[in-house]
């Protein structure tokens, strides 16, 4: 039982991290991670709703609501998919780029410093334990959900 106490309080507390990080630049970190997929896909940083919400594993209800708070803050905009216009492209605006970079400085430059108090061999022992738990756990979860 101790394990999954002292995981929920990392859990509690990496929230707490990304909310310092982020609350600035008024992004929750569901937001940014969908302004760092479409930043990380290159020109010109657009990708389907679907594919989008199996990256960042959200419901496409869920997406839905996600993608109408960035675009009404201007981050990203719909258009129609060149290939097929009765599908929808998602694409991040000049002004939605400009934040994924600023957002992914100011990130990089707070995981430093939490990671610096660590050693290297640290960093890859805590590294591996947290692999093989996701991987775990990814297991049970998909075991769980053809139950």
């Amino acid at each position: 039982m101790g394990l999954f106490t002292r995981l929920t309080r990392v859990g509690l507390l990496l929230d707490g991290f990304q909310h310092r990080c982020l609350d600035s630049l008024g992004l929750k970190f569901i937001d940014y991670s969908v302004l760092r997929v479409l930043q990380l896909a290159g020109s010109p940083y657009e990708m389907t709703p679907g594919a989008l919400s199996e990256i960042v594993l959200r419901s496409s209800g869920g997406m839905t609501q996600i993608l109408d708070r960035l675009e009404r803050a201007r981050y990203v905009e719909r258009t129609a998919d060149a290939s097929d216009r009765r599908k929808v492209v998602i694409a991040l605006t000049r002004h939605g780029l400009e934040t994924a970079q600023k957002a992914s400085t100011a990130y990089a430059r707070a995981r430093k410093r939490i990671i610096k108090a660590l050693s290297p061999d640290d960093v890859a022992r805590v590294d591996a334990a947290v692999r093989l738990l996701l991987d775990v756990m990814t297991a049970d979860a998909e075991v769980a959900s053809r139950a």
